[in-house]
């Protein structure tokens, strides 16, 4: 069974849940690049659908919606360490993250600069601009409020779900038109995601 197969089985299976959990995961754990289950689950949840408004609306709350409220509680786990533990629990679990204290020291840095703490917060949360995990340390070594956490990742998350998602289901559909071309689509492309995880995973353990 090719790496596809399961990836769409496991997602057609368990819809929203799955997104749900899988973000949920992909905050915890280290190696999980950020944003994967968003595009890997639009890809096969939407999967043939053409644009429309019912579109969206199925893309929003299987996809958009699970996969933000996963980010959001998977992301406390690490805002919660911070906030208890503080430096002392980024030195010692930084190789393990793939962060360090300047990496955090460098969020600081950053939304200082800004001047609109909250604001920076959100499109930081909107958009790739820092890896999510620096920031839930971050707000946690500053005991940023967790009101004002939770809701700034959830509604920031949510913009970046929605956009990765109507990625990955537009892919999904290029997917679809070229596999019925070319049958041998299915391997390249399982060898790609193979290939790339394995690549990913080597930087990560080089870096540390």
């Amino acid at each position: 069974m090719s790496v596809i197969t399961i990836l769409e089985q496991f997602f057609m299976n368990n819809g929203a849940l799955g997104v749900f959990l899988g973000s949920i995961l992909e905050q915890i754990i280290a190696p999980i690049p950020s944003s994967v289950v968003v595009l890997g689950s639009s890809f096969f949840i939407m999967k043939g659908d053409i644009f429309s408004l019912g579109a969206m609306k199925t893309l929003f709350l299987n996809v958009a919606i699970p996969a933000a409220t996963g980010v959001t509680l998977g992301s406390l786990v690490y805002y919660g360490l911070s906030y208890n533990i503080g430096t002392p629990f980024i030195e010692r679990a930084g190789k393990y993250l793939g962060v360090s204290v300047d990496d955090v020291e460098g969020v600081e840095k950053r939304v200082k600069e800004s001047n609109y703490e909250n604001l920076f917060l959100f499109f930081a949360r909107c958009l790739p601009i820092i890896p999510s995990i620096a920031i839930s340390l971050f707000c946690g070594l500053i005991k940023y409020p967790l009101r004002n956490y939770l809701i700034i990742t959830f509604f920031g998350a949510l913009v970046q779900a929605t956009i990765l998602a109507v990625v990955g289901w537009q892919v999904g559909n290029v997917y679809i038109t070229l596999a019925d071309q070319i049958s041998f689509l299915n391997d390249i492309i399982a060898i790609i995601i193979v290939l790339g995880i394995i690549f990913y995973i080597i930087k990560k353990k080089r870096e540390k």
